[in-house]
C-alpha cells in the first residue's frame, strides 16, 4: 500500500457559513416623509424631483352594453375591403362597421365603440 492520504478528504468541501437573508418588514412610512426624502435626495443630485399630484378620483366608466351575435352575408370583395381596412387601422371588421352605423344615424354609445374587444379580455 501506499502512503498517500485519502482522496475523500480532498473532495469534501468545508461548510459554508449561509448568510442570513430573513428581513424585517420596514415600518409605513407617511407619504409627507417620502415627499420630502425625495426632495432631499434631489436637490443633493441635482435632479428634478416634482412629485405628480394625486389624479382626482372620477365616476366610473359607464359599462359597455351585453353584445348580441349578428351574421350577414356580403359580397366577397366588401369582406376584403372591410378585412384590409381594418388591418390597415388596426381595428377589427365588427369596430368598422358599428361606426358606420353609428354615421348612418343609428344610435350608438362611444363605450361600446371599442377599436378591438379581444384586447380587453383578460
Amino acid at each position: 500500500m501506499s502512503n498517500f492520504p485519502p482522496i475523500k478528504d480532498e473532495l469534501r468541501q468545508a461548510a459554508k457559513s449561509r448568510l442570513d437573508v430573513s428581513l424585517k418588514p420596514r415600518p409605513e412610512l407617511p407619504d409627507e416623509a417620502i415627499a420630502a426624502n425625495s426632495r432631499v435626495i434631489g436637490e443633493r443630485y441635482g435632479s428634478a424631483t416634482s412629485l405628480p399630484p394625486p389624479a382626482p378620483v372620477s365616476a366610473p366608466p359607464k359599462p359597455a352594453a351585453p353584445l348580441t351575435s349578428v351574421r350577414f352575408d356580403c359580397p366577397d370583395y366588401l369582406d376584403k375591403a372591410l378585412s384590409v381596412k381594418a388591418a390597415e387601422e388596426g381595428v377589427t371588421k365588427t369596430y368598422l362597421i358599428l361606426q358606420a352605423l353609428g354615421q348612418a344615424g343609428y344610435p350608438l354609445d362611444q363605450v361600446d365603440l371599442v377599436k378591438d374587444r379581444r384586447r380587453l379580455k383578460k
